[in-house]
């Protein structure tokens, strides 16, 4: 449905009245002007006719008038200029505009009145919608607020399993380490990975590190622990099996830092032996295309805690 342009709307009985009333204060100022002009002359030609019939009064009493002129002067004297009588008309007029000024005067009173009663029921409607508002939004509010409670404990919850975990496997290597045992390295599919695995240790020195971990490849989407952390890569202990060679991405969070995203590839896997249940299942991960301002962040982690190497 399309909208009438302004040139095609009807006008309004307002903008009517309104062209109407000026159209007829207009006709009325140009019949005041011909009532005076109209009387005016009357009043003139009255003077006229007058002066005429004195005149010829002044004559017919000359000696030797003309006797004509006692004729023209009786049908002077049978002329009435005509009176111009519109006081009634003009009475008639004016108490219809007084009547009319006294209608517009209280259908404004009306007006009014109706437009401050409409202004005080919607200023009770506006405080009750305020009102209600505030007490939805403090509703919204709490029931937020139990959420992230809940959230919260939730993640402390996950944290305190994990570390119990990793307190449970790692009894075992305590107290083969406290008795002198040999601590076994990280196995590898392959030994010369695992050789590559083991200089990679030596040369970027790990540190331990608890912190949640979630690592998404192509096909799967892992959430794991990280045992430990170096510039060059990280440990994710996970029972979850991810190829060597996957390309992850890893989103992690340092202690008392930022949120990190990073990508990755699987360079050696860890899986579960009942034969040595102190070491952790999980993947060896080394990052790939490290953002700058990652690496720096991690450096700097790095460099404040005590590095741990991986026997070869």
């Amino acid at each position: 449905m399309t909208t009438p342009s302004p040139a095609a709307r009807p006008p309004s009985r307002e903008a009517e009245l309104t062209r109407a009333e000026s159209e007829l204060s207009v006709h009325e100022a140009k019949l005041a002007e011909h009532l005076a002009r109209a009387t005016a002359e009357a009043s003139a030609l009255a003077t006229r006719l007058n002066q005429l019939r004195a005149a010829l009064a002044r004559v017919q009493q000359e000696p030797g008038a003309d006797p004509a002129l006692a004729g023209q002067a009786a049908g002077l004297e049978a002329l009435a200029v005509p009176a111009l009588d519109v006081e009634a008309s003009r009475e008639k007029a004016l108490k219809a505009r007084e009547a009319a000024l006294h209608a517009r005067r209280q259908a404004g009173q009306e007006m009014h009145a109706a437009l401050k009663a409409h202004q005080e029921q919607a200023a009770h409607v506006a405080r009750a919608v305020a009102d209600a508002e505030t007490v939805v939004k403090h509703h919204v509010d709490a029931a937020a607020a139990r959420t992230r409670a809940q959230q919260e404990a939730q993640a402390r919850a996950q944290q305190e399993a994990a570390r119990a975990r990793q307190a449970e496997l790692a009894r075992p290597a305590a107290t083969a380490r406290a008795q002198g045992a040999p601590m076994p390295a990280a196995p590898a599919a392959h030994p010369a990975a695992a050789a590559q695995d083991g200089r990679d240790a030596r040369r970027n020195g790990r540190v331990r590190m608890h912190t949640s971990i979630d690592m998404r490849s192509d096909s799967n989407f892992f959430t794991g622990f990280s045992m430990d952390i170096s510039e060059g890569g990280v440990f994710i202990a996970t029972v979850d099996p991810v190829p060597r060679g996957t390309q992850v991405e890893l989103d992690f969070t340092l202690p008392g830092g930022r949120p990190m995203k990073v990508t990755g590839v699987v360079r050696w896997v860890r899986e579960s032996n009942s034969r040595t249940p102190e070491l952790m299942p999980g993947v060896g991960v080394q990052f790939t295309g490290l953002p700058p301002e990652v690496a720096s962040a991690i450096s700097s982690f790095v460099t404040t805690r005590d590095p741990m190497f991986f026997p070869d």
